[in-house]
């Protein structure tokens, strides 16, 4: 039996050597596997903050843009209004001088009556 005995003793500490071996490979690659999926979320962050910034950017933009859109028609409004009530203002002040002139009882328009009306 002795003699039997080495070659097990031998056998079974190589398969506890093997066993330990394979579980320590297994940790190791577990270890690996939970490395890559750290460092793969930490770069979808990443990516995803660098987008959102982007998107940030160009919404802001946008807004200025918008902003300013706003503000030159606020401006093209206000030219555009104040050209009609001077073009009021000029036709009413016609309408007196017009009032003004005699009637003078003449057939046609007069001199005078044709320098009001508009170039």
């Amino acid at each position: 039996m002795e003699m039997f005995t080495k070659p097990i003793v031998a056998l079974i500490i190589a398969g506890v050597l093997l066993v330990t071996a394979a579980g320590i490979a297994y940790l190791g690659l577990r270890e690996f596997h939970s490395m890559l999926d750290e460092a793969a979320a930490t770069a979808t962050e990443t990516a995803n903050a660098k987008w959102q910034a982007k998107l940030e950017k160009a919404d802001a933009e946008a807004n200025r843009q918008v902003a300013d859109q706003a503000k030159a028609t606020l401006k093209i409004q206000a030219t555009a209004s104040e050209q009609v009530r001077q073009a009021e203002q000029q036709l009413e002040d016609r309408e007196k001088q017009n009032e003004a002139l005699p009637d003078g009882g003449g057939c046609g328009l007069s001199a005078r009556r044709i320098q009001l009306l508009p170039d």
